[in-house]
């Protein structure tokens, strides 16, 4: 590899102003969206606005053609004139100022101009344009609305986070000033990038190692982060500060934004490598260093990393640097279009990405605009928006593009069958203000298919998705979901306000979906992705509910949301601890169900959490993993609340979460393979259904990946407030550590209460603090009761049951242990499960239970409760007093379920039966969620009214589903449900193989007899 100086910036310019090329577009195409002026401007006053050329991103290639003009033809009142000027890189702008002699008047007011664009004396193209004179201009009113966010806590990476003191600022100030806007004993000012390559330096801080020149650059650009923080709020630089001081730090940051942006590479060929441009690409020059490990990937796709911090120096500036550029200040004129050429790399994607035909890639396969929202489509659009809100302010201009990247504009891509076709169908660059107002349309895009980041019909949302979909409700989902919301106020009451459906989407989810998903102040670990291991309650009190503030506030005034008194409810009964929900919800793209009571009665919150090909567990992104097998079939139970918070997962064996069933293992779980080495599963079977009230999940854990060592058939019910749990051919999957496995009946916190079991007719206690490891053999059902929560087991072979508590549970993470007193139940299979060891389970848990109950409880549902294996391979429960049976079908087959109750189903499936006085209601699933599944054919051994019956598919908006037809057979009846499937794409909104694990449920009259 050969070195090549940088081409400095001034020279580019002069090159660009001196280069050839004079040919002409046969037919311009002009940006001229909006333009307004305050009300009071004297002549000579410059119209906020310009026009713009599309050609403009195109002049390093084809320069404009010298005799290009523009001149008004006509206007309604003769009080503009127009001039024609030219930016640093000779990109061509028309720009409207008040006429000699002219006044815009006291009085808010628009008027109508004729502008043509001309070639000498060719009229190339003529537009007619409306300049609105107001009481305050929207670039102010955009600027008044961000300026105090980039300078907040929340605004913190805008100012990398830097905030100096006087003394320290004083120090910067001289250290610019002498070091000509460098920085004392940083290097990149000068260096090349690949200087960097074998110098390894470990941030203290962030703990990243480096070997590239990101880390100066990150480090130059947060210290102008933290002198942009004190130009906007230091009492003695600020607004309101010394006179003297503050312009010295004006200039300061002047000299260091240029001599810091002027280092950074953004043109092709600002950089040469072996004597060639990195690309032909605005963007490129800083993009493609990362082919040659010049920088990281993570920087080449997280360049926020970079531009975030002078976006508060950038904004809080930008006053007093247009009234410097209007006196003239050439200084002053170079920063603004400094700041306009670095914020190109906003928008440059590596070169992997830019594939529009590749379904791998990021975004899948772009042109086909029937599955793919196109580029960015996934939930870093939330860390781009805060570069993307403040360019409006900084372009000052609301008619510049967004950017100048080419492949963003609908004629890169012209070959395309799609008319129109752009990098993101639908949206070419026009106009920065047009443009992030389309921007901030893109955030709730839909996923059509799994391993697609999006939202989804069940209510959830995925991101990361190159193994499989995950579920991230709270990072990243919830930020994709709510971080709109800001830039719907910066254009509340504007001309460019957001319409009542952007504001509709947030507040549907967070009223049907997340109000759904907190139980006493706490959000779900399982489904929350990285943040698993997050104080759920501060996510409620300073995220969750300032959202819904938010919402309410960036509505304008003729904002309409539907049910915002219920918005507003949640919020009050969230804040105000009161909150409570009844109901069994599946979720069924990300194979989670909640079931829980407590509007009418003692609450309680049960949940399931699996994965398989399609589905994803929790990332993790610590230096120890722990969420491992946070999808291997998670079940919780939830009574007093706190049974998970950090306290209790902090002090966790994440080798034994609730409900899963594996070996034992004591060594760290692996740490490479990047934050989803966990994998998604092997198994094609793994489901959840429900019908409102009553739930079920089947899930075959067969790891992909070759840490976990087990398998199992396992499946779980929910009926009223009994939690059921069944396992079947449990084996050992790989040799692992030759240790037992288990299944985790529970791991809770221990609280400050004793747990109580009866085993074998024996019962013992153990104390709130005390450590215990015992292991009993069980010759009979069991119990054990702890805080109001009964754990009931029966024994399928010759099986122990293990309690764990204080000291003796192994804590994965030692590092971050707490105060916390846990407990693990489990039950034992032995290293090497079979018949007479037990390779079955059946665990009833039981919430809001006395510790009297108990003993009764325990025969009662013995007496009531008929749960039944067929072959290893289907399982059946029915609950006499709630007269539902449930099946979970791993294969085709039958089994006798129930009250005499036979079923067979043509494919595995999960069933509900719900027996009422004249009807049954009957809920079907695909566990597979195969879009190639047309029906599932059920036979029952009861008379159903024959017919055909329609069903509604669920989700945050129900939708008509297709039919189910009922036709009698044999003593009973015959039912083929038509199932979603990929006949249907068009019906489903391209989203049938979301569709296909969903829910059908539909009522069935008994039948009928007549004498």
């Amino acid at each position: 590899m050969k070195r090549m100086p940088f081409l400095c910036f001034p020279a580019l310019f002069m090159m660009i102003l001196l280069s050839g090329g004079l040919s002409a577009k046969s037919e311009e195409t002009l940006f001229a969206n909006y333009f307004d002026i305050p009300v009071g401007s004297d002549e000579g006053t410059e119209v906020s606005g310009r026009i713009h050329l599309e050609r403009n991103k195109d002049v390093r290639q084809s320069p404009v053609p010298a005799g290009y003009h523009f001149e008004i033809v006509d206007q309604e009142k003769k009080l503009f004139r127009i001039e024609t000027r030219f930016d640093p890189s000779n990109r061509i702008m028309g720009v409207f100022m008040v006429d000699s002699g002219q006044h815009t008047g006291s009085i808010p007011v628009s008027y109508q101009v004729t502008v043509a664009l001309k070639n000498k004396d060719q009229v190339l193209k003529k537009s007619k344009l409306r300049i609105h004179i107001v009481e305050q201009t929207l670039w102010t009113t955009l600027y008044q609305r961000y300026k105090d966010l980039t300078v907040s806590d929340r605004g913190s990476r805008m100012y990398g986070g830097n905030k100096f003191s006087d003394k320290q600022i004083h120090r910067f100030i001289e250290e610019l000033e002498k070091g000509n806007g460098r920085f004392a004993g940083v290097h990149c000012y000068d260096r090349h990038p690949s200087d960097y390559l074998n110098e390894i330096i470990v941030d203290p801080v962030n703990e990243r190692r480096y070997a590239t020149i990101e880390h100066e650059w990150e480090k130059v650009a947060s210290m102008i982060g933290g002198l942009g923080y004190a130009y906007a709020k230091s009492d003695t630089y600020g607004p309101n500060g010394n006179i003297t001081g503050r312009k010295r730090l004006r200039k300061a940051l002047y000299s260091a934004i240029l001599a810091y942006t002027s280092s950074v590479p953004v043109e092709g060929d600002d950089i040469l490598l072996d004597g060639k441009p990195l690309g032909p690409h605005t963007g490129d020059g800083f993009i493609r260093l990362s082919e040659h490990g010049l920088v990281s990937h993570a920087l080449a796709t997280h360049h926020w990393r970079i531009l975030d911090p002078l976006v508060a120096p950038a904004v809080n500036l930008m006053p007093d640097l247009l009234e410097e550029i209007k006196n003239g200040d050439r200084q002053a004129v170079m920063v603004h279009h400094t700041l306009i050429r670095y914020y190109q790399i906003a928008m440059s994607v590596i070169l992997s990405r830019r594939a529009i035909d590749n379904p791998e890639q990021r975004w899948g396969m772009i042109a086909d605009t029937v599955f793919s929202e196109g580029a960015w489509a996934d939930a870093n659009l939330g860390h781009r928006l805060r570069v993307i809100l403040a360019l409006p302010i900084i372009w000052a201009d609301y008619n510049r593009p967004m950017t100048y990247v080419p492949y963003w504009y609908s004629d890169f891509y012209g070959g395309t069958p799609f008319r129109g076709f752009s990098f993101s169908p639908g949206w070419s660059p026009h106009g920065v203000v047009p443009d992030v107002q389309r921007w901030l349309k893109k955030f709730y895009l839909p996923a059509h298919r799994f391993k697609q980041s999006g939202f989804h019909p069940d209510g959830t949302v995925s991101h990361h998705t190159g193994h499989a979909s995950d579920a991230v409700m709270l990072a990243y989902g919830f930020a994709w979901l709510t971080e709109a919301i800001v830039g719907f106020n910066q254009f509340k009451n504007t001309a460019f306000q957001l319409g009542d459906n952007y504001y509709q989407f947030p507040a549907d989810r967070i009223i049907r979906v997340y109000g759904k998903l907190f139980f006493k102040g706490q959000l779900d670990f399982a489904i929350s992705g990285r943040s698993f291991m997050s104080d759920m309650d501060k996510f409620r009190e300073n995220t969750f509910l300032p959202a819904i503030g938010e919402l309410i506030e960036a509505k304008s005034s003729d904002t309409r949301i539907q049910d915002e008194t219920k918005l507003l409810a949640l919020h009050d009964a969230l804040e105000g601890g009161t909150h409570e929900y009844s109901g069994t919800n599946a979720y069924w793209v990300n194979e989670f169900l909640v079931h829980r009571r407590g509007e009418n009665g003692p609450p309680f919150y049960a949940s399931v959490k699996l994965k398989s090909e399609r589905v994803l567990g929790a990332e993790d992104f610590g230096p120890v993993r722990r969420s491992w097998h946070a999808g291997s079939g998670v079940l919780q139970l939830r009574v007093t609340g706190d049974e998970y918070t950090p306290g209790v997962l902090n002090n966790f064996d994440w080798h034994m979460l609730p409900g899963i069933t594996e070996e034992w293992r004591t060594d760290p779980m692996p740490t490479e393979g990047g934050a989803q080495a966990s994998l998604p599963g092997s198994n094609t079977i793994s489901g959840v259904l429900a019908d409102g009230i009553n739930g079920m999940a089947i899930y075959h854990h067969l790891p992909a990946e070759t840490y976990s060592s087990a398998t199992a058939l396992k499946s779980y019910y929910f009926v009223e407030n009994k939690i059921i749990a069944l396992g079947s051919n449990i084996q050992r999957y790989r040799d692992g550590q030759q240790r037992g496995i288990y299944t985790c009946i529970d791991q809770s916190s221990m609280g400050n209460s004793e747990l109580t079991y009866s085993i074998n007719g024996r019962q013992g206690k153990t104390a709130a603090g005390e450590s215990r490891d015992m292991r009993i053999p069980m010759q009979g059902p069991a119990w054990v009761h702890h805080r109001n929560k009964g754990y009931f087991i029966f024994p399928r072979g010759q099986q122990d049951l293990i309690i764990q508590t204080g000291e003796n549970i192994a804590v994965t993470d030692i590092t971050n242990a707490s105060d916390e007193h846990n407990f693990i139940l489990t039950i034992g299979h032995g290293v090497i499960p079979g018949k007479s060891s037990g390779n079955q389970y059946h665990y009833v848990l039981m919430p809001n239970i006395k510790l009297q109950e108990m003993p009764a409880m325990l025969t009662r549902i013995g007496r009531t409760m008929k749960v039944q294996v067929s072959g290893d391979s289907i399982h059946s429960v029915y609950t006499e007093p709630d007269g539902v049976t449930q099946v979970a079908f791993f294969k085709r087959g039958s089994i006798q379920a129930g009250k005499k109750l036979e079923i067979r189903s043509s494919a595995p499936a999960m069933v509900i039966m719900d027996e009422n006085k004249d009807s049954w209601t009957i809920s079907v699933g695909d566990p597979t969620a195969d879009p190639d599944l047309e029906i599932i054919t059920l036979h029952v051994s009861t008379p159903l009214q024959e017919g055909t019956y329609d069903y509604q598919m669920p989700g945050v908006y129900t939708r008509p589903g297709e039919t189910a037809t009922v036709s009698a057979d044999k003593g009973g009846s015959r039912i083929v449900i038509e199932m979603p499937d990929k006949r249907d794409e068009a019906y489903y909104n391209y989203q049938a193989a979301l569709y296909a694990g969903a829910p059908v449920i539909f009522s069935i009259p008994k039948q009928k007899f007549t004498r």
